[in-house]
């Protein structure tokens, strides 16, 4: 089980992090705010709440957008989750975890989708835009579209 969490700023931008190249799985690929898995005994939004205190500094009110169940296989790694994406909004300042995080950057949705396609995502947060896609009506809802 895992979480991933997508904040939006005031101005319809999407946050984004470089992973540092200090990681063990996946080292300087972008993924989305912050992500992390679920710890026995744990439920999935205090995960989302953990996750977004130890890796962005920030406590931001966040509300769950969907599930999506994720296998991937490749570059000799596997991952089989069950991914809840979790919502929150906020300019920052944000106080990076340098250990997980090399920065962090808002960009706009067809900025990301470009990015998407030459430059290294981890696979869960390819699956959760992919998703996002599929669904104009939380885009506008978000005021993503």
């Amino acid at each position: 089980r895992a979480v991933h969490i997508i904040i939006v700023s005031s101005k319809g931008q999407v946050l984004l992090q470089k992973r540092s190249m200090k990681k063990d799985l996946y080292p300087g690929w972008w993924i989305d705010a912050a992500a992390g898995h679920v710890d026995s005994g744990e439920v999935y939004e205090e995960t989302a709440k953990r996750e977004m205190k130890e890796e962005l500094g920030v406590d931001v009110k966040l509300e769950k957008l969907f599930e999506i169940r994720r296998k991937w296989a490749g570059d000799g790694k596997i991952d089989n989750e069950i991914v809840a994406v979790y919502l929150g909004y906020s300019n920052g300042p944000f106080e990076v975890q340098k250990d997980e995080i090399d920065f962090v950057k808002f960009f706009s949705l067809k900025d990301i989708l470009k990015m998407m396609k030459h430059e290294n995502f981890t696979p869960s947060t390819v699956a959760i835009f992919n998703e996002l896609m599929k669904r104009p009506e939380l885009l506008k809802r978000l005021g993503l579209s």
